[in-house]
């Protein structure tokens, strides 16, 4: 009888072992995600990576420098990216309220998609904001991204200042503007 009762302990200390670690892995990465200043970005308060990129609408090419002086936003998407969809409306709605601002700029980079899909789905979305491809994507690797959606605000220094890797709201990007603004 002893046995059986020991056998039952044991599994309920190793289930509420297991509760408590789920509980933790799920408050770390709930708070990792809603902070725009996220400390584990490696460029957070370091300049912005070097890129020069062509366009995906036009035959221009973007580049960081080309940016200077300017507050921007970095936003890394793809088409079929369900989380990337999810902040869209929040994109175009930050776009609307700040395209009148000489000193902003605002970049989406295609990560991992292919250009006639990005293509097509910002002429679906009717978008007006610049939109680059990353062909060899250097620049990914270079801003050190791991996924996507990721968003970099840009201070008119060249510096980051904040990221945001998940969906953003407006509110979110207010803040990151913010931010950027206040240097």
């Amino acid at each position: 009888m002893g046995a059986v009762r020991k056998k039952h302990a044991l599994r309920w200390i190793s289930l509420g072992v297991g509760v408590m670690l789920v509980a933790f892995a799920v408050l770390l990465a709930s708070q990792v995600h809603n902070d725009p200043s996220f400390k584990g970005g490696k460029l957070l308060d370091k300049p912005v990576p070097e890129f020069d990129l062509p366009s995906l609408t036009s035959s221009a090419r973007v580049s960081s420098t080309g940016l200077q002086g300017k507050v921007f936003l970095v936003n890394f998407w793809n088409s079929w990216c369900i989380p990337c969809n999810q902040e869209h409306s929040a994109l175009a709605q930050f776009y609307a309220e700040h395209k009148a601002d000489p000193n902003f700029e605002m970049i989406g980079i295609v990560r991992d998609d292919t250009a006639s899909a990005a293509r097509q789905y910002v002429s679906q979305h009717h978008d007006p904001w610049t939109f680059v491809t990353d062909p060899q994507g250097r620049a990914s690797i270079d801003f050190g991204t791991t996924g996507q959606p990721e968003s970099y605000m840009v201070d008119a220094q060249g510096v980051v200042r904040a990221l945001f890797r998940s969906p953003v709201s407006v509110a979110d990007l207010d803040e990151m503007l913010a931010v950027a603004q206040r240097v």
